[in-house]
């Protein structure tokens, strides 16, 4: 396994996890909404039980809410780990990751922002970072990979 295009994998998921996790939200709150109760409508006394389909309905809705739960947790977990090694890197290359990564930001913006003054330059930058966000994300087994 190549452990730096891996963590460049993981790193350039980061945007579309945060992207996932508002419109995970959004479904848990639509899926609440969905199954709230309704006004009264008349009562029919001769069906003395529940019709089969609204309980049916309500627990596939039910089982919508805590699978969208539990890949909100997921999600945000992952977010979460993700976050911490960028944190635990060097200042510099936690900037180059975040702007090169995360903000999807020009290299000639990265430039601008680094005070660098060549793009081979900006690569070599953005190379050691990554190799330091495998290691610590991927532990020894990314060694070879760097």
């Amino acid at each position: 396994m190549n452990y730096f295009k891996a963590a460049e994998q993981v790193l350039s998921s980061v945007p579309t996890l945060k992207r996932a996790l508002e419109n995970l939200e959004r479904r848990k709150t639509q899926l609440i909404e969905s199954g709230a109760p309704r006004e009264l409508g008349a009562v029919d006394y001769s069906k003395p039980f529940t019709d089969s389909h609204y309980v049916s309905d309500t627990l596939s809705k039910l089982l919508e809410l805590s699978e969208c739960t539990k890949n909100i947790a997921e999600t945000q977990r992952e977010l979460n780990y993700i976050d911490s090694i960028i944190a635990q890197l060097s200042e510099e290359h936690k900037k180059i990751i975040v702007l090169w990564y995360v903000e999807k930001r020009s290299k000639e913006s990265i430039m601008e922002a680094l005070y660098i003054e060549s793009l081979t330059t900006v690569y070599n930058v953005r190379n050691k970072a990554v190799a330091e966000f495998a290691l610590l994300y991927y532990g020894a087994s990314a060694l070879p990979s760097i």
